[in-house]
């Protein structure tokens, strides 16, 4: 069999075959295909293009990453406050670094020095966000053929790295920080959304989209809206997943402290927030943020960030014993693997197991002994 000499093919871990030659215009193209022989016909049509001088450079791998970030914003299954945090992270973070660099010539090792860089500047959160957004965008150059895969290789770098683990707070602190609000005139209308927020496990975004209207009999809430700040206004859309879309129960000491917050902080409007500022509009995060962490200091506690308290609600199911399709229904997880998480469910949780399995024990032994064939 005659040696090849025009360009290479190698075999993917996908299982599917690269073909790459260089061309007259400096550069290394390549194509992916499903067999070994596509991979070679293609490169034996780009050599007679090439020896008939009639080759000419593919116009998809001269697009730029520009490119592809402009139409994956365009894109008409973003939700409207996802495209706005993407069109930020874009301008602020990944623009300048690679906007004109063409799709084919992004490598793992610029992507590194890029993270490395921005990582100097920029916010964990911001960082992860921007590093997301970049392998999302990239990923359409994989998917259009037109690089064989996606330089964004670094190992954790989707996944903000936070100063400390997250932790749950205990019922009790809970219910502590809960009293203090309530024993301020100035903050005793948040009582009722810390409440929801440790032992509903809601967004902070869906806690207050709720309406009164979404209050339902027997301590339930109907969860069908989240809303955010985007610039300088509010913008109203569904949860962050489909399964977002759900209805929660309450305990009833919960819903009992929320009937006593209807009556005193909601109007009676259908339509009127559950949780609001005194003015009836929505609550901002960073006016929540600082009002809970006053609490928390005021109390003792440990250092506690606010998320943390759908971190608590979440780990407070689990420690009842619900499954992880339970978990993912009451948490609005679409994908078992968050859900996951919260099963660990703490060392006191772990010991109630055990002292489960004494009763157990205990049980079989009485029975053992009351055996009536047993002999004496």
């Amino acid at each position: 069999m005659a040696k090849r000499t025009f360009g290479t093919v190698d075999e993917l871990p996908s299982g599917r075959f690269r073909a790459r030659y260089r061309a007259p215009d400096g550069r290394r193209h390549a194509k992916v295909f499903s067999t070994k022989a596509d991979a070679w016909a293609w490169l034996a049509t780009q050599q007679t293009d090439l020896l008939r001088k009639t080759w000419r450079a593919p116009v998809a791998s001269r697009r730029t990453v520009g490119d592809y970030a402009e139409d994956y914003l365009s894109r008409n299954d973003l939700r409207s406050s996802t495209r706005v945090l993407y069109a930020g992270l874009w301008r602020h973070h990944l623009a300048e670094a690679w906007a004109d660099v063409p799709v084919d010539e992004v490598t793992s090792a610029a992507v590194r020095s890029w993270h490395t860089k921005a990582g100097r500047s920029t916010g964990p959160t911001a960082l992860a966000q921007s590093y997301r957004l970049l392998r999302a965008v990239l990923n359409v150059a994989v998917g259009d053929e037109v690089i064989a895969s996606n330089p964004c290789r670094l190992r954790a770098a989707g996944t903000p790295k936070a100063s400390r683990p997250s932790r749950a707070l205990t019922a009790a602190e809970a219910l502590q920080l809960a009293e203090r609000l309530g024993h301020d005139r100035r903050t005793a209308r948040y009582r009722a959304l810390l409440l929801v927020l440790a032992f509903g496990g809601l967004r902070f975004g869906e806690a207050t989209a709720l309406r009164r209207s979404d209050v339902l009999p027997g301590g339930r809430i109907r969860v069908e809206r989240s809303v955010r700040r985007v610039g300088s206004g509010w913008v109203v859309g569904d949860p962050k997943t489909d399964a977002g879309h759900r209805i929660v129960t309450l305990p009833a000491a919960v819903a009992a402290v929320l009937e006593e917050h209807l009556e005193k902080h909601v109007t009676a409007a259908p339509d009127a927030l559950l949780f609001s500022t005194s003015s009836g509009g929505y609550l901002a995060r960073s006016n929540w943020n600082s009002t809970f962490r006053r609490a928390a200091t005021a109390i003792g506690l440990p250092a506690v960030r606010p998320h943390e308290l759908r971190h608590t609600g979440a780990t407070l199911a689990a420690a009842t014993g619900a499954t992880t399709k339970e978990l993912m229904r009451r948490l609005g997880h679409s994908s078992p693997a968050a859900a996951l998480l919260y099963q660990h469910a703490a060392d006191n949780r772990d010991a109630a197991i055990a002292r489960a399995l004494d009763d157990m024990l205990g049980a079989i032994s009485e029975l053992s002994n009351d055996d009536p064939e047993r002999d004496d």
